[in-house]
């Protein structure tokens, strides 16, 4: 009997270590899956469908080059698979009205540009869009500024190009109406108080080689469709419409320098959703793309168009966009710009 009894102790003492234990595993579970869950939840994919990515314009141009450099990249960091799609037109109108009315689940993005701006600044409510209430900003991937080109046998400095506005007139070549370099021209005109013409051309290449072969007395134009030229001793660049100087041409002045303020004329590139777009899905993208932007074979592409990598989040991205559409709206109402 005394043995059977010290079995049943044993037993019984043996029960209560193993259920002190259990407790303890069970307790030491739920503290390592609250340890993992944000781990979890970031290994999630953005989504469980593909991701439409809207380039507002036709296939070849440097939107397009941007989207499908970003595109595998983005793909893996966020577990998804990104399909580009062309929707040109209208200086970017017909892709940005087509965003403005899919839901705002994240799964169509858009890739756009100053553009977007531009067209509300000259159409208003006619451009088929708002730009501050029909989107969700959610990462600025990067800007390029305009640099005005003379052709090389032309005035050396700004001053002295400047000279001619005050006794006659000076034309300025743009890639077509409501352009950045038509409204960058407008612009300049506005600040220095001279007599500037913007001359419309159908596409940067036409404007350019009027430029050249000095029909016009200067266009305002990218580093990379300019600089080129500036090293072969075809242009001249008197000036960055930046607030600062380029790191990658920092001899070239900007034109607060010269005592003309406020003559910036910047294009940007970035990624927006419909407005109702989820700040987490906006985070996750700014988080993604930062590692993107690290890739070689991104910062290469990107310098290749003359852009200077400059991610901003969606609070600073929708102020950037907000302080475009004041300046370019007052160029256009100051400058009388009508634009059928």
């Amino acid at each position: 009997m005394v043995k059977g009894r010290v079995t049943i102790i044993k037993v019984t003492h043996y029960w209560n270590i193993m259920k002190i234990s259990l407790i303890r595993l069970f307790w030491f579970t739920c503290l390592l899956a609250n340890l993992l869950m944000p781990s979890l939840s970031q290994a999630q994919a953005y989504s469980a469908r593909p991701v439409q990515l809207i380039v507002p314009y036709a296939p070849g141009g440097s939107s397009d080059v941007i989207a499908r450099t970003l595109a595998p990249y983005l793909s893996q960091e966020l577990g998804i698979s990104i399909v580009i799609s062309n929707r040109g037109g209208a200086n970017t109108a017909v892709g940005a009205s087509f965003l403005a009315h899919v839901p705002a689940d994240g799964d169509t993005l858009m890739l756009a540009d100053v553009a977007l701006i531009l067209n509300t600044a000259i159409h208003g409510s006619s451009s088929g869009y708002d730009p501050i209430k029909d989107f969700k900003p959610a990462v600025m991937l990067g800007s390029a500024p305009f640099v005005l080109f003379v052709p090389a046998s032309n005035s050396s400095k700004l001053s002295e190009f400047l000279v001619k506005g005050k006794s006659g007139t000076i034309t300025i070549a743009n890639s077509g109406p409501g352009s950045l370099g038509h409204l960058g021209a407008e612009l300049l005109g506005l600040r220095t108080g001279l007599k500037i013409i913007s001359v419309p051309y159908k596409g940067a290449g036409p404007a350019m080689t009027d430029t050249l072969s000095g029909h016009v007395d200067a266009i305002f134009g990218s580093t990379a469709s300019g600089m080129p030229l500036v090293k072969n001793n075809q242009l001249r660049a008197l000036a960055v419409a930046a607030p600062k100087r380029l790191t990658e041409f920092p001899d070239l002045p900007t034109f607060d320098e010269f005592g003309i303020g406020g003559v910036h004329v910047l294009n940007w590139w970035g990624i927006i959703g419909p407005a109702g777009l989820s700040q987490d899905k906006s985070d996750r993208l700014y988080k993604a793309l930062h590692k993107v932007a690290a890739q070689p074979e991104v910062q290469a592409r990107l310098a290749a168009l003359g852009i200077t990598p400059t991610l901003l989040g969606s609070e600073a991205f929708s102020a950037e966009m907000k302080n475009d559409l004041n300046l370019w709206r007052r160029v256009v109402t100051d400058g009388k710009i009508k634009i059928e």
